[in-house]
């Protein structure tokens, strides 16, 4: 496989993987809270972030969609 052919194809996969991610942050609240968590980690794992909050930033993803969790509970 050249390089041309594997930057497609990760194009590809990258597009797919959006897709996915997409679907799976539309499933509820609790889905959107944990599809932003993992990411968060990704990044911190992955990335340059440094996070020196690392707790403390995913209890503040919670809380910002704690009410959106709450209120799919109670109509369910």
């Amino acid at each position: 496989m050249d390089l041309s052919a594997l930057k497609v194809l990760l194009k590809e996969i990258d597009k797919d993987t959006q897709l996915a991610h997409e679907d799976y942050s539309n499933k509820s609240a609790i889905h959107k809270a944990a599809l932003q968590v993992m990411q968060f980690e990704k990044e911190l794992y992955y990335g340059d972030l440094v996070q020196g909050r690392h707790l403390q930033k995913i209890k503040d993803i919670i809380e910002i969609n704690a009410e959106d969790i709450v209120n799919e509970i109670n109509k369910s």
